[in-house]
């Protein structure tokens, strides 16, 4: 099957060069600029340069969001040709009036596109949109070494949504956590070395026992003197960070009453610590 890579960026270029390994026909390799779409045919190995949006029996597109209705509008596609793009948080009707039509979003960073295209074999990747499109793309996910993911694509946002808790909010959280050792004396070098070994424990948890089982924490023992502690501390001295603590803080109760390591009365005790003694104060006037 011939492949079209419709902006050769750091995704298309990885999806184009796992295509190509795993036995696709690469044609047309197209970006904005000539010498950009020369570079990344000579990344993937194989593929037509140019600048004109063409396509081929399954073509990709990995142009930024807003670009998807330029990119539908000017798009030569051959006579049941299936077309795909590659945004996280919308659906099939991104491409429409093109039919068949799809989506595929990898589940995985593409800062590096070779380390990316090394490290993808076992990468789950979500597929949606029309019941000939996503045939095709789950056969493609899996001869590039991914895992399909079906999803809802009226529920995209969603979906994208969860993705950025499991990675964005991940780095968010590490550098939330580097801020408030900082501002407990420790070096920022040792630091960032125990704070990702806790973390890839935690990960090794997850990926033995699974969640909630995994959850550990003064939350999850209904320590709600610790949780007050942390409450008041954060409010009263690094009050920025008090609003994402009190947030996760909440959310951490759920996974704690649904591992049963938490009853009613110790999650609403936890509630109530979550809320520093000074803003509560704020609350009852």
């Amino acid at each position: 099957m011939e492949l079209s890579i419709i902006g050769a960026g750091r995704t298309g270029r990885t999806l184009g060069l796992l295509a190509r390994r795993a036995g696709y026909e690469i044609g047309p390799v197209v970006c904005r600029t000539a010498a950009h779409a020369r570079a990344a045919a000579a990344f993937i190995g194989a593929g037509r340069p140019g600048t004109q949006p063409k396509g081929a029996a399954l073509t990709i597109i990995a142009v930024p969001d807003g670009q998807i209705p330029n990119v539908v509008r000017s798009l030569k596609m051959p006579r049941g040709g299936i077309a795909a793009h590659t945004c996280a948080s919308l659906g099939a009707e991104a491409l429409r009036p093109l039919r068949p039509a799809g989506a595929v979003h990898p589940l995985r960073s593409f800062a590096d596109p070779s380390r990316a295209a090394g490290l993808f074999p076992g990468t789950a990747c979500a597929v949606d949109g029309d019941p000939e499109a996503t045939s095709v793309l789950e056969d493609f996910v899996r001869a590039i070494g991914g895992v399909p993911l079906r999803v809802r694509s009226d529920r995209k946002a969603l979906y994208h949504a969860g993705a950025v808790f499991a990675s964005n909010y991940v780095v968010a959280a590490l550098h939330a956590a580097l801020r408030l050792f900082d501002a407990a004396g420790i070096a920022r070098k040792e630091a960032a070395s125990a704070l990702l070994k806790l973390a890839e424990g935690t990960l090794a948890n997850v990926r033995s026992v699974g969640v909630p089982e995994a959850l550990t924490g003064p939350i999850e023992r209904g320590d709600a003197e610790t949780v007050s502690r942390h409450a008041e501390a954060l409010s009263s001295q690094v009050p920025d960070l008090y609003g994402p603590y009190a947030a996760l803080g909440g959310v951490t109760v759920d996974v704690a009453v649904e591992k049963g390591s938490l009853d009613d009365a110790g999650a609403r005790a936890i509630y109530h610590a979550l809320v520093p003694p000074g803003k509560k104060a704020t609350a009852r006037r």
